[in-house]
């Protein structure tokens, strides 16, 4: 045998497995059915979960942004 077809055979070879390969593949992603796992926000962070929810207008909001900003200037 020459060399030509000893190589057709081995890329012939090749082509079968990577489509056996790709038809297995294929064949576990349609066929795999995993349940999806859920997870407890409890089992990652510590906190009691009673968080207090404050309410503040946006005029107080922009007033006590504002006053840092004119202590520091006045120590300066």
């Amino acid at each position: 045998m020459n060399m030509k077809k000893v190589l057709k055979i081995v890329a012939v070879i090749a082509a079968l497995v990577a489509l056996a390969a790709a038809a297995y593949v294929a064949f576990k992603k349609l066929t795999a059915k995993e349940k999806p796992e859920y997870f407890d926000d409890n089992d990652f962070f510590e906190c009691d979960n009673d968080l207090e929810i404050v309410e503040v207008d946006k005029e107080e909001d922009a007033a006590a942004e504002e006053a840092p900003a004119e202590e520091e200037a006045d120590a300066e």
